[in-house]
């Protein structure tokens, strides 16, 4: 079952779409889409779906300024969507620790909010890194590219994490560079496991490209499931 709802956060009125996984089960994943201005909840939907499929329900939300979210998009800060990455979690279910799902900045924010949230596993698509002194830069141009920034919060964050971590990276991505993987994989010494797929010929925009990859797509789905099994 699919519920399309909206949710507050700091002021403003957040988009989200709930999927009950088979069986009624309540979400457990969480999805944070990444940054720019086309970037929405449904980028993923085509991992989601076979998700719930298999059980596992699943929440994806609008962070303010994209999609049907309110909010302008320049005056976001990677501080505020924390703050909304964190409203959002108190929607999935309470049985077990979540499953947090991000992509670029997204992945950024469900590193950064581990602490918090105490996810079970941390499933990260080209995974973006920013330095602490960008959590309140405007996205207005402001904000510093990604990059593998020692002092960044979501390594900060990741260092305590325990569960387990599968980053996915792209060999081709022109904007965050593999260095970037090596310092999640740096800093999660106390993950339970980790582990790294990479795309030989993914760019940055990796769920533009994957949908259509077949027994890759597959792949991916498969494990993502096996993290949820566990």
């Amino acid at each position: 079952m699919r519920q399309e709802f909206f949710f507050e956060a700091a002021g403003e009125r957040l988009a989200a779409t709930r999927v009950t996984g088979a069986g009624g089960a309540p979400p457990e994943i969480l999805t944070l889409h990444g940054l720019g201005t086309t970037a929405t909840r449904h980028r993923a939907r085509y991992l989601l779906d076979p998700w719930a499929e298999h059980g596992h329900g699943s929440l994806a939300f609008d962070f303010s300024g994209n999609g049907e979210s309110t909010g302008e998009l320049t005056r976001a800060t990677l501080r505020r969507r924390r703050t909304e990455t964190l409203a959002a979690a108190a929607w999935l279910g309470r049985d077990r620790p979540p499953v947090v799902v991000g992509t670029s900045m997204g992945a950024h924010l469900a590193a950064w909010t581990a602490r918090e949230l105490r996810p079970r596993a941390l499933v990260l698509f080209c995974p973006a890194a920013y330095p602490a002194h960008a959590a309140d830069l405007p996205f207005d141009g402001s904000l510093v590219r990604p990059g593998n920034h020692p002092d960044s919060p979501a390594y900060s964050a990741l260092r305590d994490f325990e569960g387990d971590l599968l980053i996915f990276g792209a060999r081709q991505d022109q904007v965050c560079p593999p260095e970037v993987v090596e310092g999640y994989l740096d800093s999660a010494r106390r993950a339970r496991s980790a582990e790294v797929v990479w795309f030989e010929e993914c760019d940055h925009f990796v769920h533009r490209w994957l949908p259509h990859q077949g027994p890759l797509r597959e792949r991916t789905v498969q494990a993502v499931l096996s993290l949820l099994a566990a």
